[in-house]
């Protein structure tokens, strides 16, 4: 893919084979980065800054908690100030569309994206003390729910949830491997985050999932640094969800149950 003269982009797959012709499901699935490269041209980057401040990326989140940080999202006024450039240029904005250049998120506000996707479009804030009672049982202070509705529309929702899905289960999902034997789908997304250091290191790995898919209960950002690709990190939150759904102690107990062998020897 041509972004100017002698800069080309391509798809991770070169030189062995490409994906092929591509539609939302099936570039999620793959992880293919030429996809979004040419969705994120087209649409722009005052667009995606838009878009991705209305999913609350490179924005506090409110959490009730002290010294969040905010981040950025990347726009050609974040360069301006970053970088002190007032060039913007279409590679700018093809790096932007895969969540490189100089966008910087915490793992708070991926979750909160994750859990909207989730919640179709609902975005709640998040908070962590739910309740607050005295000796006596009386409430002295409650968190009730909170959400903003992204105007988002259902079938754009829709489509990344299949996406999300076909990741974790679909032949090619770059996560398949880890979630099976489930007794639900998840929805889930690799990522692989480069840094500037990059030549000297690997890049950090990024996972992001919700479950079950189809009656979300529980969202999971899980970030190593320099833990290479998203696909090496998605087997930690397999291990959550076990743990979460107590999947880890119904297997044992079922494995105690259909073994011919008595538990004690006597």
């Amino acid at each position: 893919m041509l972004f100017g003269k002698d800069t080309y982009l391509y798809c991770l797959e070169k030189p062995d084979y490409g994906h092929g012709q591509l539609n939302l499901k099936r570039a999620l699935e793959t992880s293919c980065n030429i996809y979004f490269y040419q969705i994120g041209i087209e649409t722009g980057i005052d667009t995606l800054d838009k878009w991705a401040g209305y999913f609350g990326l490179g924005k506090k989140t409110g959490i009730d908690l002290p010294s969040e940080v905010a981040g950025y999202m990347s726009s050609v006024e974040v360069k301006k100030e970053l970088h002190n450039e007032d060039n913007w240029y279409p590679i700018n904005t093809a790096n932007v569309s895969i969540g490189q250049f100089d966008n910087a998120f915490t793992p708070l506000q991926i979750a909160s994206y994750i859990s909207t996707i989730a919640n179709g479009g609902k975005k709640y804030k998040p908070y962590i003390i739910k309740k607050v009672i005295k000796y006596d049982g009386s409430i002295v202070n409650e968190t009730k729910p909170t959400y903003e509705k992204v105007p988002v529309k259902d079938s754009t929702i829709k489509a990344v949830k299949e996406g999300m899905v076909a990741v974790t289960s679909s032949r090619d999902g770059t996560a398949k491997q880890y979630f099976q034997g489930l007794p639900f789908e998840v929805a889930g997304k690799t990522g692989t985050a480069q840094t500037t250091s990059n030549a000297t290191r690997s890049p950090n790995a990024l996972f992001v999932c919700y479950a079950p898919a189809d009656n979300p209960q529980i969202a999971i950002t899980i970030v190593v640094e320099r833990g290479a690709w998203g696909s090496s990190v998605a087997p930690i939150a397999r291990d959550i969800i076990d743990e979460y759904f107590g999947l880890k102690k119904a297997n044992s107990a079922d494995a105690v149950l259909k073994s011919e062998e008595p538990l004690f020897n006597q």
